[in-house]
């Protein structure tokens, strides 16, 4: 199994796609790192913004949860959907799974891999892009503790009181976040890997994953379905940040886990028989 998996992650680590992937992960928070620095010069006296990317401006532990905020809304969702949506049908695409499944391996434990490495890749991604922000957020903005004044309205609308959070409390925070957001598309691997056996075409596989996300995420904010919303993939994707901005562990976070754990065991063992029983022709 573990020949396997270093096989399979191989060929996906070395593919151009992922190396561009990568690059991107890079630069793009490298980019909101100096577009935090430009608006706090230029930000006016008035502007009293609250959230992530205002306490960013404090402490360059923030940076990283900044740009997790807004990268896990869209690109994230989207590389995480392409890791897992081209998981099989990328090689049954090239023609490549028929001669993968002539080796000595049972169709269950090859799924199994694939999963796995398009798991690792999803974790990567975001830690890549949390890594890259915190280096360029302590380059930039120094590596502070935090101390949050008092605001009017914060981010649950009531009032915050301000608080103080030192350096080792930042770092354990950020930890917790980074690894909240990379579980937070165990339900988009699960249904990823899904479609990526239903359909010989990645693109498709990819774009229905995808899909259901933007769908999910539309369906979250219309507040008339009521507790329907509950069930949604991505209705808990944002109660980690409460972390930084209330001071506060959300037990939503506890909540959001078993979500992702139920979408994965019902999608998984969905993939799984599936699998065993398709028939291959490419």
């Amino acid at each position: 199994m573990i020949a396997l998996i270093r096989t399979e992650l191989f060929k996906a680590a070395c593919r151009m796609r992922t190396l561009v992937i990568a690059g991107l992960l890079v630069g793009l928070p490298t980019l909101i790192v100096f577009a935090i620095k430009a608006h706090g010069r230029n930000r006016s006296i008035d502007d009293n913004g609250v959230g992530l990317f205002r306490l960013a401006q404090l402490s360059g532990y923030l940076v990283p949860a900044a740009v997790l905020s807004v990268m896990s809304g869209f690109l994230l969702v989207v590389i995480a959907g392409m890791f897992a949506g081209d998981s099989v049908a990328g090689d049954s695409a090239w023609g490549n799974l028929r001669y993968l499944l002539m080796r000595p391996v049972p169709r269950g434990r090859l799924l199994v891999a694939k999963a796995i490495v398009a798991g690792m890749l999803i974790w990567a991604s975001t830690i890549l892009v949390a890594g890259t922000a915190l280096v360029g957020g302590i380059v930039v903005f120094g590596g502070k503790a935090l101390t949050v004044p008092g605001f009017g309205p914060f981010a649950t609308g009531s009032l915050s009181t301000g608080f103080h959070l030192g350096q080792g409390a930042l770092l354990l925070r950020l930890g917790i976040g980074t690894a909240y957001v990379a579980f937070s598309f165990t339900a988009l691997l699960a249904l990823g890997t899904f479609f990526s056996i239903l359909t010989d075409n990645a693109a498709s596989a990819i774009g229905a994953t995808v899909g259901v996300y933007i769908v999910s995420e539309i369906l979250d904010g219309i507040s008339q379905l009521g507790r329907v919303r509950y069930f949604f993939p991505t209705h808990y994707m944002d109660v980690w940040d409460l972390m930084f901005t209330d001071n506060r562990y959300s037990h939503d976070m506890i909540t959001g886990v078993v979500v992702q754990v139920v979408y994965f065991v019902v999608f998984g063992t969905l993939a799984l028989v599936w699998f065993r029983r398709k028939d291959i022709k490419s």
